[in-house]
């Protein structure tokens, strides 16, 4: 099961020429860095972003988006911040591979966010995928236990990534509560 919808390829364009921008701007090639792999995880990244916000849109839900960020991460800030029950909850998008989703069926998330930056973890983390401007969203899983999923994951190194990450199971991220989530986030 999942929740779908579908980016259109003009903006998904606008999205690789920014992210392209953003790679120059922060000399991630000077960095040694897989600039190709790079680029297309931020275009990842923002098309799920986009179909995401058009979701809360259609459902009507009060929201606040951070939107095409240039900068450092410790500046970034929340992907979507919504309101439940009366108080500010932030959401994060997790956008896997297929290889990811389909073969091992696992999300990955940084290594250095668990160990160093536990206070910047969303309340909530959406599992999504990107192929071709259709955005699927599978499941929710919330930072409590999100944490107590990291603390039992493997550590393993991605060459592709030139990073650390920690796999958790996909079957961790709830369709279900994910639903209900949307439907009890304000509205506008």
């Amino acid at each position: 099961m999942s929740l779908d919808y579908t980016v259109p390829p003009e903006l998904i364009d606008i999205f690789r020429q920014q992210a392209t921008q953003k790679i120059e701007a922060e000399g991630w090639g000077k960095q040694g860095r897989n600039v190709a792999v790079k680029i297309d995880n931020f275009v990842h990244c923002w098309t799920t972003e986009e179909a995401f916000k058009q979701i809360l849109m259609k459902h009507k839900v009060w929201f606040r988006h951070r939107g095409l960020y240039f900068g450092d991460a410790s500046g970034a800030g929340a992907d979507f911040t919504v309101r439940m029950e009366g108080k500010e909850v932030s959401v994060g998008l997790r956008s896997v591979a297929p290889e990811s989703l389909n073969k091992w069926k696992t999300v990955a998330y940084p290594d250095d966010r668990f160990r160093l930056e536990k206070e910047k973890i969303a309340d909530y983390h959406l599992v999504c995928n990107h192929a071709e401007g259709l955005a699927r969203f599978f499941g929710i899983i919330s930072k409590a236990e999100l944490l107590k999923e990291l603390e039992v994951s493997r550590r393993l190194y991605s060459p592709r990534n030139q990073e650390h990450f920690r796999v958790i199971p996909l079957e961790k991220f709830s369709f279900e509560e994910m639903m209900w989530l949307l439907e009890t986030m304000e509205k506008v």
